[in-house]
């Protein structure tokens, strides 16, 4: 499969818009905040935690007055005519709210990402010709591309079970929107991951349901028996969202504690996130 991009499914890769070089979107979001400059003292000291930073694509295209699909050029006046109607609909949609970018690598896996316009577009465009090149820069506020289905890893066991997070193997980027569901019964819920952890002091019944949705910073019973768990039972480790995994904790793991006494279940769920598409 070739590799495309689209935006609000639109594809850069027609005869009417011709994107030939993609270099500009594979760039990866820094991290945002500064170390720290200490007098009379060699470097700086390394400010940890530091989170990622809005991301910044930049990519140059052609738009051609001609077929998007067949690439068939009419008469001038006509192809002149389609290069006005195709430079409008690009506008349109490049200045779309909401604007909803997808890349397709070969292998067929699609990412998306949302995103705004940041830079004033700038058409290079001889007199009455039917094309133009024009530069787009395209800011992706929430700094990383997902997929665009959620996966679920589910965790059965005694306290102290430690799961390999395979569902969200390939992953590349922190990934903190994450639900994590606990069915009753079970007590003390606790998740674990590198430095980060997540804890509910509480009985979970049987037939009821424990949702921890961490980066909302919210709790609810899900969809077992209509209960009322409260925030005020939940201890974090770190601050910031409640929970987050991180690829590149190696071993790529969690590990779920709990005071039950007995096996218990569990599920993480969201989307896996990425640093480049």
């Amino acid at each position: 499969m070739a590799e495309d991009l689209t935006i609000n499914g639109v594809s850069l890769a027609t005869y009417a818009f011709m994107l030939p070089d993609i270099s500009g979107v594979m760039r990866a979001p820094a991290r945002r905040g500064e170390n720290v400059v200490v007098p009379n003292r060699h470097g700086r000291i390394k400010t940890i935690g530091k989170r990622f930073d809005a991301n910044e694509i930049t990519f140059s295209l052609w738009v051609v007055g001609a077929d998007p699909e067949t690439g068939k050029l009419p008469t001038k006046q006509e192809e002149l005519e389609e290069f006005f109607a195709r430079r409008d609909q690009l506008l349109r949609l490049l200045y779309s709210d909401p604007m909803v970018l997808e890349y397709t690598r070969p292998d067929g896996h699609k990412v998306q990402a949302r995103g705004e316009v940041v830079d004033v577009l700038d058409f290079t465009r001889r007199r009455d010709e039917p094309m133009a090149q024009v530069s787009v820069a395209i800011e992706l506020t929430d700094g990383f591309w997902e997929d665009s289905a959620t996966v679920a890893q589910e965790i059965t066991g005694t306290s102290g079970t430690t799961v390999e997070m395979t569902e969200f193997a390939g992953a590349t980027a922190p990934m903190s929107d994450l639900v994590i569901t606990v069915f009753g019964p079970c007590n003390n819920p606790e998740f674990s991951h590198g430095e980060y952890w997540v804890k509910y002091n509480g009985v979970v019944n049987a037939g009821h349901q424990l949702q921890i949705d961490v980066g909302r910073w919210i709790v609810g019973p899900g969809t077992g028996t209509l209960w009322q768990p409260t925030v005020a039972n939940i201890e974090q480790g770190r601050p910031g969202p409640w929970f987050e995994l991180d690829p590149a904790v190696d071993p790529f793991t969690v590990t779920f504690t709990h005071t039950t006494g007995q096996s218990a279940t569990a599920t993480i769920s969201g989307r896996r996130k990425y640093l480049s598409p």
